[in-house]
């Protein structure tokens, strides 16, 4: 063996040595993160067996864990590893929709559509060994207790990865976050929608899915459905119905959008059926004689 050679292997040798430090140094400190949470868990009353069952280990590990933690230096380690870049414990009061209210980061956003594709390795792998499809739910966790749940079906799971691989697209063509198109819509629930793929309902679309006929009682359910999935705060017995107080031939569906109807035009479309038809004009033998 040459020297070159030598050198070589010793500083391979060498980088995997620091591999294996930096990979037991991140196990100390995650282990020491477990230790925070199931202290601070036990803390606000959590059993001893939930938390077992959460972190994956033995009661009696998780009682001598909890039995031996010191909060007060757990939270000054946390605090230096925080300031250092170790990820942040995730705040109990908060959701699980942190990434809809944006990042200021590329890296960041990538890490939420990995997110999405291990949810959709998920499903995929449920619908395989179970045999039928999951659920997503349409609202953000904010807007619990309120849930629209839908079927995590293989065409759904494959208009988010087509959502993903577009998203990602724009990501690797941005160097800043401001350069990106759309990257976080103004409203929480739009935003949750479009990343579960899911586009806004349609009128004639949700009848020919519930085999209705478009009627008065129809677009009530349909305005109901809406709320529901959380497209509009208007509960659908304050929603404008288009069915009601209408004229022949003044109806026309087109794709609902969130509608800005007033009082007036209400006490207008209502009255315009009982108010005394137009006057007709001076005919034209007056108007030449006035010429």
């Amino acid at each position: 063996m040459t020297i070159t050679e030598r050198m070589a292997a010793w500083h391979r040798q060498r980088r995997v040595l620091l591999r294996v430090s930096r990979a037991a140094w991140r196990l100390e400190q995650a282990e020491r993160e477990r230790s925070w949470a199931l202290a601070s868990a036990r803390a606000e009353g959590i059993s001893i067996r939930t938390l077992a069952s959460a972190a994956g280990l033995s009661p009696a590990r998780v009682h001598q864990i909890t039995a031996a933690a010191d909060m007060d230096e757990l939270d000054a380690a946390l605090g230096g590893l925080r300031a250092a870049g170790w990820p942040t414990p995730e705040d109990p009061d908060g959701d699980d929709d942190a990434e809809l209210d944006g990042r200021d980061l590329i890296c960041d956003r990538l890490l939420d559509e990995v997110g999405w594709l291990r949810q959709c390795a998920g499903w995929l792998t449920h619908l395989h060994t179970k045999g039928f499809p999951s659920a997503v739910n349409l609202r953000p966790e904010g807007d619990h207790p309120d849930r629209a749940h839908v079927v995590a079906d293989l065409p759904r799971v494959a208009a988010i990865l087509q959502r993903v691989a577009a998203d990602i697209d724009e990501l690797a063509r941005a160097r800043r976050v401001a350069d990106l198109a759309a990257a976080v819509l103004g409203d929480r629930r739009a935003e949750r929608r479009r990343r579960a793929a899911e586009p806004d309902l349609d009128f004639r679309e949700f009848c020919r899915r519930s085999k209705l006929p478009q009627s008065e009682r129809s677009w009530d359910l349909f305005a109901a459905e809406r709320y529901r999935r959380g497209e509009t705060g208007i509960p659908s017995y304050e929603a404008y119905n288009p069915f009601r107080h209408r004229q022949p031939g003044l109806l026309r569906i087109a794709p609902c959008r969130e509608a800005v109807f007033s009082k007036l035009d209400a006490l207008t479309r209502f009255l315009t059926p009982f108010l005394p038809a137009p006057q007709p004009g001076p005919p034209g033998g007056s108007r030449r004689s006035a010429a």
